[in-house]
């Protein structure tokens, strides 16, 4: 089976990486521009659209749902530090 591989639009890099991994592991060892603050989805900095590929990504828990309701985010947008890759996607970081 082939890694995921995830596109970084403002970066226009392509990175790939072992299916169920995190997407702040996978920013970490490529370089990617996207700013973390917390890591608990409390924050929102990492804050990130999926442009492409949003069925392969994990599942969002009950947190991070009510904190983007709370900040009227769009439905194709995520919080990077929540993320667990599953299969190809483009990834768009917009912070917060």
């Amino acid at each position: 089976m082939s890694k995921p591989i995830i596109y970084f639009v403002l970066e226009d890099m392509e990175v790939e990486a072992p299916q169920g991994t995190s997407f702040q592991e996978i920013v970490d060892s490529c370089g990617a521009d996207v700013t973390f603050g917390c890591r608990t989805g409390t924050c929102g900095t990492c804050r990130i659209k999926i442009e492409k590929g949003i069925e392969n990504i994990s599942a969002m828990e009950r947190e991070e749902k009510d904190f983007l309701e709370s900040i009227s985010a769009n439905k194709d947008e995520r919080l990077g530090c929540q993320i667990k890759i599953k299969g190809n996607c483009s990834i768009n970081y917009i912070g917060l």
